[in-house]
């Protein structure tokens, strides 16, 4: 018979206690090993897990992107345009998240492309601190700048100059490489001012006065009796429309001009007004009616539609399509940085809309 020895026992004992274990860790209950091991490799699911435990919506090369940091950018969005949040439907602050999350992730793209090449863009000292007070002329007082930067997560002033250095850098490396894109020649000049003739002629205007009832106080029928009478006696000559409408005028702004309304283009004022003001005879007063009331309309002068020279354009129009290209450049090299770094961006979904039915 086959004798053991006690130190074969002790490491059969031994070796079978690890296995053991190591079987319970992994399979019979999650033991540090397993949890430390899933730490080191984790899978989707725990991914996925650990986002929506920390409200991280999005990763850029590993770097987190809150859903609170969207939401405040989300309310920046809607305060610059006026709007309140609390009107906005479910859906459409879906899509506004979206668009905001899309920009963060451009812009946190385009932040480590421009660190990795910053000596590509240096931005003097100078120019930050102009950039600077730039910035804080914007409020009128120290309490008021305080609020405006703990608007947008900035906590001191040193971060508020870390962040507009940054920005003066990116906006300066952009450029660079976008500029061989954005000079106009002469003959593209010529050709968008051919091209947009039409957008470029000044319509017809028409210099305009009146004297004004308004229907909100006067009965139509005896205004209109009224007017007609004032008609009659400035066709006869023995009154004029500036004594009229100093008088009898319901237009407190025009009324202290004699009536005059001054040199106006149809798409500037109500369409029934310009209806008749833009068929009249000049010089050839005339009684008539709108929604707001009753008026005598006298047109004084008449401006034909006319189309400015490319010369006197020219410096407007090179800068309307650089503004264009600049545009147009800006965001197709923004998407080429977004297609080449496409592995590096990761999006939880179910975070961003968390809140969505």
């Amino acid at each position: 018979m086959l004798k053991m020895s006690q130190t074969f026992v002790i490491r059969m004992v031994a070796w079978s206690s690890l296995i053991l274990y190591l079987v319970c860790d992994f399979f019979i209950f999650t033991g540090p090993l397993q949890r430390e091991l899933r730490s080191m490799f984790p899978t989707q699911e725990d991914v996925i897990a650990h986002a929506r435990a920390e409200g991280i919506c999005a990763k850029v090369f590993n770097a987190p992107i809150y859903r609170s940091q969207v939401d405040r950018r989300v309310q920046e969005n809607l305060w610059r345009t006026g709007r309140d949040a609390n009107k906005v439907s479910a859906t459409e602050m879906n899509m506004l998240r979206w668009g905001a999350l899309n920009t963060m992730i451009d812009e946190h793209i385009m932040r480590i492309k421009v660190r990795v090449n910053v000596e590509q863009a240096p931005v003097p000292e100078e120019e930050v601190d102009a950039e600077v007070l730039r910035f804080e002329k914007r409020f009128s007082s120290a309490a008021e700048l305080n609020k405006a930067m703990a608007a947008q997560g900035i906590e001191s002033r040193k971060e508020l100059r870390f962040r507009l250095a940054a920005r003066l850098q990116q906006e300066k490396y952009v450029m660079q490489k976008i500029q061989p894109h954005l000079e106009v020649s002469e003959q593209v000049a010529r050709q968008w001012y051919h091209d947009h003739k039409s957008e470029l002629t000044m319509p017809e205007r028409r210099r305009i006065r009146h004297v004004f009832l308004a229907a909100l106080d006067h009965p139509s029928d005896e205004a209109k009796a009224t007017l007609a009478i004032h008609l009659d006696a400035l066709k006869a000559g023995t009154s004029t429309i500036e004594k009229l409408a100093e008088n009898f005028s319901d237009d407190a702004q025009s009324k202290r001009q004699g009536g005059d309304l001054g040199w106006m283009s149809r798409q500037r004022i109500p369409a029934d007004f310009a209806a008749h003001a833009f068929t009249l005879p000049i010089n050839s007063p005339a009684l008539v009616k709108t929604k707001l009331g009753w008026h005598i309309i006298e047109v004084t002068g008449i401006k034909k539609p006319s189309l400015l020279p490319f010369e006197t354009m020219h410096a407007e129009i090179m800068a309307a399509i650089s503004d264009s290209r600049r545009e147009a450049a800006i965001k197709q090299y923004r998407h080429q940085l977004r297609l080449l770094n496409h592995e590096k961006v990761e999006i939880f979904k179910t975070v961003l809309e968390y809140d969505l039915p």
